[in-house]
């Protein structure tokens, strides 16, 4: 649960804590709307706001294939990240002198790295926590990093000590930004595939005056298509962190994962894919990855593909090549971050998120992992409004492990009918010959003319189970698409949903108006046969 807090493994040192008060009134985060554990929000810095989620693109200090200017002009790029220790190395006096966003030629909200990444790669890095620190302040960054010491796929006991030195980073850092804090600073995570390290770091920096949490070490799941172990972590500390703070995500570039880690909570997310895939002659597309090498025609109509053939980029010069396939990229991942919105607008994100996962093997296990984890949907559940402005679509089994569907059942546990009573009569809500309860009625009065006056009514045969007739207009029992073939796919789970419900409710007699679906008529002889095993009277007609 959010705010929890983990005892501290024996296997740890025991790093002392420094607290600093947090500055009153450091309200940087507004939440406009929200869906599963996604949100439209807009974070203020001291260079102005943007709105979330958000993708940064990666921006050389020192050599920028696309400029920072233009992406701010082409894609109405409000945010990017750059690397403040390469400035450090190579342009110290240059960075204390002038501000950041000059450096890089943007008039925008500017995020530094302070070299964790280098030292993943090399191993270590010629600068102090304390030196990073002040030196980011020094050149006016608007959100900062601290050192911190990715963890990336190594053993426990190499994890552990990434952790414990990050922790101590973390420290250093927080002396420093007593006397001088302007930025926006995050509270780096790290931990990597572990799941109880990443408690433990998240655990300690909740308690530490951080504006937003940012997790390290993804990079090497994603090159390797771990994406389960991806979600495992993000689910791990969305749980800990504060609602109120929001969450980057470092490294996650690629459009086919973005609408996945804006549903697990993160909010902000960079990378350098965009230019480093156009290196290797890779062309984004939000289903995936295609070798430029390959194609015959371009699946997209952005500046770059409605102007050239992919036979013609090809016979490009290396350099015009990259820059055009990097624009592209760009386009994709930009795009894609305008579909999650909307998606998160009208209540469709879990949606989009069942058609990205067929785009791999990988992903649609990783999300069917995610929609199994019943701590991460209960989470979900809490920040998914009761209704919006679109009604669901209901593939399969394992649309009903959404949050709503969850929700609506307990609550519909809870529901008090309107008429009490001990008998009910379940209306088929498709492949029914009785399309309303008006129509059930005249036949119970033929057929059943004994009970006519002492029933209540209900719908049958949908994702929730029982539905009672006085709420089937209510949302979201009307506002749903779903056909046949799912009430099949997930028969065994139907059938439970609607014995849990008329036994909860105390019903005594059943009452099964029939369909004319061979297959439907299958899953009311097994309800029936269900119900009889309970010691409930059923009568079909």
């Amino acid at each position: 649960m959010e705010g929890t807090h983990y005892a501290t493994p024996s296997v740890f040192k025991i790093v002392k804590p420094i607290y600093y008060p947090i500055r009153p009134g450091r309200h940087m985060f507004e939440v406009i709307t929200k869906d599963l554990l996604g949100r439209i929000g807009r974070i203020e810095t001291k260079s102005g706001k943007f709105e979330t989620p958000a993708f940064f693109p990666v921006i050389n200090p020192v050599s920028q294939t696309i400029p920072a200017s233009y992406i701010s002009e082409r894609f109405g790029c409000r945010a990017v990240i750059t690397n403040a220790y390469i400035i450090y190395r190579k342009l110290r006096n240059e960075g204390i002198e002038k501000d950041v966003h000059d450096i890089i030629s943007f008039n925008g909200i500017v995020m530094t790295d302070s070299g964790g990444y280098q030292m993943l790669e090399y191993g270590d890095v010629a600068v102090t926590p304390k030196e990073i620190a002040r030196f980011q302040e020094a050149m006016r960054s608007d959100m900062a990093v601290p050192l911190d010491v990715p963890t990336g796929l190594v053993g426990y006991e190499k994890a552990k000590e990434s952790v414990e030195k990050t922790l101590a980073n973390v420290m250093e850092t927080l002396e420093v930004l007593r006397d001088c804090r302007k930025a926006l600073w995050a509270a780096p995570i790290q931990g990597g595939t572990h799941l109880q390290l990443l408690e433990y770091c998240t655990s300690k920096l909740v308690d530490m005056p951080f504006d937003f949490f940012a997790l390290g070490s993804p990079t090497p799941l994603m090159k390797g298509y771990m994406f389960t172990k991806l979600f495992k972590m993000i689910a791990t500390v969305k749980r800990i962190i504060p609602s109120e703070k929001p969450l980057h995500l470092f490294g996650a570039g690629h459009p086919m994962l973005m609408p996945f880690a804006v549903a697990m909570g993160c909010d902000t997310f960079d990378s350098a894919s965009y230019y480093l895939y156009a290196k290797e002659g890779r062309y984004m597309s939000s289903s995936g990855t295609l070798k430029l090498s390959t194609l015959d025609y371009f699946p997209c109509e952005c500046e770059v593909c409605s102007k050239y053939s992919p036979k013609e980029l090809r016979s490009l010069p290396d350099e015009e090549r990259v820059k055009l396939l990097s624009l592209h990229n760009l386009s994709v991942c930009f795009r894609e971050v305008m579909e999650i919105k909307q998606a998160i607008k009208y209540g469709r994100l879990i949606e989009l998120l069942e058609i990205r996962a067929r785009s791999h093997p990988r992903l649609y296990a990783a999300f069917r992992a995610m929609l199994s984890d019943r701590k991460l949907i209960e989470l979900m559940e809490l920040h998914t409004p009761v209704s919006k402005r679109r009604g669901m679509n209901l593939f399969d089994r394992f649309s009903l492990l959404r949050p709503e569907v969850s929700r609506t059942r307990s609550r519909l546990m809870e529901y008090v009918a309107t008429k009490k009573s001990d008998t009910i009569v379940l209306i088929p809500q498709v492949g029914r010959k009785h399309k309303s309860v008006e129509s059930a009625e005249r036949i119970i009065r033929e057929k059943l003319p004994e009970i006519a006056e002492k029933t209540s009514y209900g719908f049958f045969l949908n994702p929730y189970g029982v539905v009672p007739a006085e709420l089937k207009f209510v949302y979201p029992f009307s506002q749903m698409n779903f056909s046949i073939s799912l009430l099949m796919d997930a028969k065994e789970d139907i059938t439970d949903a609607t014995i849990n419900y008329l036994l909860g409710h105390g019903y005594k007699h059943v009452v099964l108006l029939n369909t004319q679906n061979p297959s439907l008529r299958e899953l009311i002889t097994l309800i029936k046969s269900k119900l009889e095993e309970k010691g409930i009277r059923v009568s079909m007609l």
